[in-house]
């Protein structure tokens, strides 16, 4: 006699799901991709930060500089822009352009060589320093150009004879390497950025 078994009292078949091979293969592609994606945005965001850093470590100096100096020649009683070099200051003589590396500021009215302060570009470091009191305190780095200062007059000419109140405009171009802890040589030599600050200042005080 057989023996029948209700519907409801048999065991449901067990179906066993798993990827094919092309499946786990275009996921893995597709999860390769979003990693690639991921690690080249966090690539070019450390350069551009690498990038911004290395300008505002350069620049700070030259900004301070600037800052510094307008206030100083606004006040000053008497500005000459000149050469620095072997400690001595040489103002332009006159007659040729009123250009230099160096700027020579009297704060007040009485002159002597204790009153001067003067600001120069060192060629030989690429530094833009200041001298007073025989102290020397460098305040900019990484300068390429040699003449700094230039006497303007109003309508941004270079004057060849000094006035009583010139325009002296400012200007600093920086050279400095983008990457400054890697190896320099091969492709490194194209990794040096150029740009540069410029004011221009005039005096208040009028002699």
């Amino acid at each position: 006699m057989k023996t029948i078994i209700p519907a409801s009292q048999k065991r449901p078949k067990v179906f066993w799901l798993a990827f094919s091979l092309v499946e786990l293969m275009v996921t893995m592609g597709v999860f390769s991709l979003l990693i690639i994606a991921m690690v080249s945005v966090q690539l070019f965001a450390a350069r551009v930060y690498t990038l911004a850093a290395t300008k505002l470590i350069a620049c700070t100096g030259g900004r301070e500089t600037m800052n510094m100096l307008r206030d100083q020649i606004r006040s000053a009683k008497i500005v000459y822009v000149g050469t620095y070099s072997n400690s001595q200051f040489a103002v332009i003589p006159s007659g040729q352009s009123q250009v230099g590396n160096a700027l020579q500021i009297c704060p007040s009215n009485t002159v002597g060589a204790s009153n001067f302060i003067v600001y120069y570009m060192d060629p030989s470091r690429t530094n833009m320093c200041s001298i007073s009191n025989g102290v020397v305190n460098v305040l900019a780095t990484c300068i390429t150009n040699y003449n700094c200062f230039w006497a303007e007059d109003y309508q941004g000419n270079v004057m060849t004879n000094y006035l009583n109140n010139p325009v002296i405009r400012m200007q600093m171009q920086f050279v400095q390497w983008e990457y400054p802890i890697a190896h320099v040589g091969g492709s490194g030599a194209n990794a040096y950025d150029y740009y540069y600050l410029r004011t221009r200042i005039t005096r208040r005080s009028k002699s």
